[in-house]
């Protein structure tokens, strides 16, 4: 009897603690619900903002351009590393030289 206490409590306590107390959650105030819709900026300042990025759009895929270059050379060199570190023959005396 006394070993089924800890669960009858975690079975009891257990939805009680996750979940949050109803005060939680935060209300709408009356001057939010009142108050007038937020003011859009107009595209023009979007579209100026766009067009003087377009220098940087271009260094940066001249850029990505040449990091994609070095990325495979090094892929290559990666490749070309990548063989066994003994030569065959000097690999097959060591394993015959070890009991």
């Amino acid at each position: 009897m006394l070993r089924r206490v800890p669960l009858l409590l975690a079975a009891v306590l257990g939805p009680a603690c996750c979940a949050p107390p109803p005060d939680a959650a935060p209300g709408v105030s009356d001057a939010a619900r009142s108050a007038p819709p937020p003011l859009l900026a107009e595209t023009a300042q979007f579209d100026s903002a766009v067009a003087r990025a377009g220098p940087d759009a271009e260094r940066l895929e001249a850029e990505a351009a040449a990091l994609s270059a070095r990325a495979e050379a090094l892929r290559a060199r990666a490749a070309a590393l990548g063989g066994p570190v003994l030569p065959p023959n000097t690999r097959g005396r060591l394993e015959a030289a070890v009991p």
